[in-house]
């Protein structure tokens, strides 16, 4: 199954808080083609709408004009998407009165995935991410990294066609993100999932991505390839490089949303 996203003149704005005052728009227009399997990193400033496209495309708000299509299948008006997902939060929102294992099977009693395969998917996804030894721990038995983890585990037991990442690494401390990046990026390689993924590090977009989208005032302001081999070195110059023209975009949307602030203040 196609599993590339198509998003075509994507809008979303928020109506004033008061009567009278003029909505905010979040996605002024957006238009943006991820191919099956890529791996897509968004970056860009807080507000950009970056969190706001993922909510869209996920289903979670369908209030938005535009077009998004999954394989070619539009998205109806219900806001439900015609392919499986997977959604990671910066947070690992498990539910800490369940085990490692309970909390796998809670997403799992909610999906269309056979009980028959559950015990072989459990012990595939726990075994990738190095959590063989840990099924029956509680969450607050296990480190952040550890916890971030099985939150992982958690999206990939639905067996989704696409994988959304909302800055899923950032509240680990360096090292321990670094292991993630690695770690998911092989998973990523072996499952072939389409990946977005969301985030302000631009070294970390640039090692993760085949693409980085740098948004800026609801729109896209750069696409920028990273045509590194895989496997990457984290000491590779080439990643260096590329990383300082992402950071540039960066600096310069983060520039232009302030400037749009203040003009908005004085206006």
């Amino acid at each position: 199954m196609d599993k590339g996203i198509s998003i075509k003149g994507l809008v979303k704005e928020y109506p004033g808080h008061r009567q009278g005052e003029r909505g905010h728009r979040v996605l002024n227009g957006l238009d943006l083609s991820i191919a099956d399997n890529e791996f897509v990193c968004i970056l860009g400033p807080s507000g950009c709408g970056k969190s706001t496209l993922l909510n869209t495309l996920s289903g979670l708000d369908n209030d938005y004009s535009g077009e998004v299509s999954f394989g070619g299948r539009p998205v109806g008006r219900n806001g439900k998407p015609p392919v499986k997902m997977g959604y990671l939060f910066q947070d690992p929102r498990l539910l800490p009165w369940l085990t490692a294992e309970r909390n796998v099977d809670f997403v799992l009693e909610n999906s269309d995935v056979p009980k028959s395969r559950w015990a072989e998917i459990k012990n595939h996804y726990f075994a990738l991410t190095g959590l063989e030894a840990f099924h029956h721990h509680y969450p607050h038995e296990l480190s952040g990294g550890m916890a971030q983890r099985l939150s992982l585990v958690r999206a990939l037991a639905i067996e989704p066609d696409v994988l959304f990442m909302d800055e899923p690494f950032s509240g680990l401390d360096e090292l321990t993100a670094r292991r993630m990046r690695v770690d998911l990026l092989d998973i990523w390689s072996r499952t072939g999932k389409t990946i977005l993924f969301i985030t302000h590090n631009s070294y970390e977009a640039t090692f993760l991505a085949d693409r980085v989208v740098v948004l800026s005032q609801g729109n896209i302001r750069e696409e920028i390839r990273v045509e590194v081999p895989r496997p990457r070195d984290y000491d590779d110059p080439a990643l260096f490089d590329i990383s300082k023209q992402v950071s540039a975009n960066f600096i310069a949307a983060a520039e232009e949303a302030e400037r749009a602030r203040l003009e908005q203040q004085a206006g």
